[in-house]
């Protein structure tokens, strides 16, 4: 049986929305918890809804009155689409996903950015949205405004695919080297599952990534902690909080 189906599901998205937040016009969604707590710092004195649970597919979220919520979520791209088709049925059609990655190429380093131009669907959540065939791709006039907002601000980073995979202990040299020479930079857990998810249900989905490990030379290096990478993630989460606005 082919996982792509047409017909209606039985368990829909609006059992879960959460009505409350209906005013809200972008959610950010982060998998991180110091990169939640700083952007919660930020607009901490905007905040007009903060809850512990109570979410499918997220931890924590807040919003502020003004209309920009923040989501932390479970990893992997079953949970994130979860949450991410609750949101767009509460309303909420706009969403930037701000996550972390590990470099498969030499042309980007930890401690840099990689905004995504298209991701290899690896992971299993896409294929009940679109066909095998379908490319992964961001909403391009969201990417296009995310940008924007990182150009005015002196924020630089890389463009290029991301390798979404369900199964970070199967990152092989062979796909690492092969996808790299598609112009694939980093892998990581969530994108094509949400540009697919973004294309079947009409929303906008653009991301931004943090790259904090290394691969490509057939070793892991890990840098989830050093320097770079904290003051990477931390400028770039208060970067959004700020110019959110600017994006819808």
């Amino acid at each position: 049986m082919e996982w792509l189906s047409n017909e209606e599901s039985i368990v829909k998205p609006e059992e879960f929305a959460p009505r409350e937040l209906s005013f809200v016009k972008l959610g950010i969604i982060v998998f991180i918890r110091r990169v939640y707590e700083w952007m919660k710092s930020v607009a901490s004195s905007h905040i007009r809804i903060e809850k512990e649970e109570g979410l499918i597919g997220a931890k924590r979220f807040f919003a502020t009155a003004d209309g920009l919520a923040v989501f932390h979520s479970y990893f992997g791209a079953p949970a994130t689409v979860s949450l991410a088709e609750a949101l767009i049925a509460a309303g909420i059609k706009k969403q930037i996903i701000f996550g972390e990655a590990g470099s498969i190429s030499p042309k980007i380093n930890v401690g840099e950015a990689l905004v995504p131009t298209f991701a290899i669907r690896e992971e299993g959540t896409s294929y009940h949205y679109l066909p095998p065939s379908a490319q992964a791709k961001p909403s391009a006039n969201l990417l296009k405004k995310l940008k924007a907002i990182l150009d005015e601000v002196g924020v630089q980073y890389k463009e290029g695919g991301v390798w979404t995979t369900d199964a970070p202990f199967r990152e092989t040299m062979d796909k690492v080297v092969s996808y790299s020479r598609l112009g694939v930079l980093a892998v990581e857990m969530e994108c094509s599952a949400m540009f697919c998810l973004s294309i079947y249900r009409q929303s906008k989905v653009a991301a931004i990534l943090v790259v904090t490990d290394a691969l490509y030379e057939g070793t892991w290096k890990p840098a989830f902690t050093q320097q770079e990478v904290i003051s990477s993630e931390k400028k770039i989460s208060e970067i959004l909080v700020k110019q959110w606005s600017k994006v819808c």
